[in-house]
């Protein structure tokens, strides 16, 4: 008899992503500035800078050498900002704002610099003291709630560029923030909405229709989404993050080949987009170029060394291409980075299965249930491994919780069944090839066996009749040896 090992391996795919922080408008300049975090995640709206030319308290004095008043200070921020004097700036704003305590808007800009510098916290301290002393300020409303946003407060975020919308309704960069909030608490339909408006607001606006792309993308309507970062591309040509997304949607529509092309433009654009590559990897995997995949998670591994998936993923490559020593190796590798990666378990468990390690494979499968109690194929994988090693009654348990599982997988009913017949439980093994047969009418395998069991049984009829259907469904299926072998069984019972 033969079992059907059916073993899984799962690929998981991911688009470059990037949350907009601030709108990080300085005061007193026209200059324009947005903090950009790359995020590798499912389903967050992201945006790339989008311009604000906003200036208040303009000055036309240039700083003095020896500032005096507060000023003066501010001035000389404002030009070693520009100079890319960050320290030197926060040093005079904050000088500003000693001998001038309520200077709105050196909190403002101070709040800027220290966001770009990463410190968002900071940042919050100072925006919260600009709109405390003026509460009408529309630009630390919107430049904290995006601090908010950066730090995960969506809530207060959320509530931030509100009040911002309500000082300047027209503002498409707000409508883009709270689209983006939308889309990470699961509003997409919310999310579109306000994309629409900023694009209303502003028709040339790239990011707004990157992020209303997305949000389509995360409802499944791909061709909307790339409809959107098609207009997003022709606004803005080296829009990296449209390229991948668009990739992403036309993997998805199983146009591997034009999501490949994507791919190669978004790392053109940018050489270190490691999700680029990462995604590109998928689509080669899927289209058969397993050397093309490994190539491609070699570079995500030297962009991105502690990227789980991306090891994960050039396992499954590896593993397909018969490297199976370098794909246990990547699965390890994976697991050390993320120990609740139960796939990798699962796969590895497949390798060291295949390698005749049984013990190994039974260990892997056996930490997959751990993980994942509900997970049908680690009890199906680790049945076939006690099977294998001739551990039929637990076998037949985990066959059973897998069955419970998903009653409806005629491998599971077909295994369960061969192990039914290895104990002698005749009458068990035929209701389980039976069911089998009635879930996955093609199944050679389920009729050879039920025929190899009437044999036994001396139904010699019936046993003719299950093997010659098997035969015509090898010969139809174009597998030789199925064919070969079930001819030889009739042959030996008539």
């Amino acid at each position: 008899m033969k079992i059907n090992n059916n073993h899984q391996s799962t690929q998981r795919q991911l688009m470059d992503r990037n949350q907009l922080l601030s709108i990080f408008t300085l005061v007193g300049s026209v200059i324009s500035m947005l903090h950009l975090q790359p995020a590798i995640a499912i389903g967050v709206a992201a945006s790339q800078p989008v311009e604000q030319q906003i200036a208040r308290q303009t000055t036309k004095k240039s700083p003095t050498a020896t500032p005096r008043s507060a000023r003066e200070y501010y001035n000389r921020a404002m030009s070693r900002y520009r100079n890319g004097e960050r320290v030197g700036a926060i040093a005079d704003f904050d000088r500003a704002i000693e001998l001038q305590p309520n200077f709105v808007d050196a909190y403002n800009n101070r709040g800027i610099i220290k966001g770009l510098n990463g410190d968002s916290v900071g940042a919050i301290a100072d925006y919260s003291r600009a709109v405390a002393l003026n509460p009408r300020f529309f630009e630390a409303y919107a430049n904290r709630g995006f601090a908010r946003l950066s730090v995960g407060d969506k809530a207060s975020a959320m509530a931030d560029l509100q009040v911002a919308s309500e000082i300047q309704p027209n503002d498409p960069q707000v409508a883009i923030g709270k689209g983006i909030i939308m889309a990470q608490t699961g509003n997409n339909q919310g999310a579109i909405a306000s994309y629409d408006r900023a694009i209303q607001l502003r028709p040339q606006s790239g990011d707004a229709y990157y992020n209303r792309g997305l949000a389509k993308l995360d409802l499944g309507d791909r061709q909307g989404a790339i409809a959107d970062f098609d207009r997003a591309t022709q606004l803005r040509p080296n829009y990296a993050n449209a390229y991948n997304s668009r990739g992403k949607a036309k993997a998805l529509t199983g146009d591997a080949r034009g999501a490949i092309a994507d791919y190669n433009r978004a790392i053109q654009l940018d050489p270190k987009r490691s999700t680029a590559y990462f995604n590109r990897a998928v689509a080669k995997n899927s289209i058969g170029d397993r050397a093309g995949a490994v190539s491609d998670y070699n570079r995500v591994a030297q962009l991105a060394p502690n990227d789980a998936l991306s090891y994960f993923n050039r396992a499954v490559a590896l593993a397909e291409s018969g490297q199976r020593s370098a794909a246990i190796a990547d699965y390890t590798k994976a697991i050390a980075l993320d120990p609740q990666l139960a796939e990798a378990y699962n796969n590895r468990g497949i390798i060291y299965f295949t390698m005749g390690n049984r013990p190994a494979a039974i260990a892997d499968y056996t930490q997959v249930i751990r993980l994942k109690p509900d997970y049908a194929v680690a009890y199906l994988n680790r049945g076939i491994a006690f099977y294998s090693s001739e551990e039929y009654d637990k076998a037949v348990v985990d066959y059973d919780r897998a069955i419970a599982l998903q009653p409806n997988n005629a491998e599971i009913y077909f295994n369960r069944g061969v192990t039914k017949a290895r104990l002698k439980q005749h009458q068990q093994a035929l209701d389980d090839f039976n069911t089998a047969i009635r879930l996955q009418p093609n199944n050679a395998l389920a009729y050879s066996n039920r025929g190899l069991l009437y044999a036994q049984l001396q139904a010699t009829p019936a046993a003719t009749a299950d093997l010659q259907t098997a035969a015509k469904l090898f010969k139809a299926q174009n597998n030789p040896a199925g064919y070969d072998s079930v001819m030889r069984n009739l042959a030996r019972i008539k």
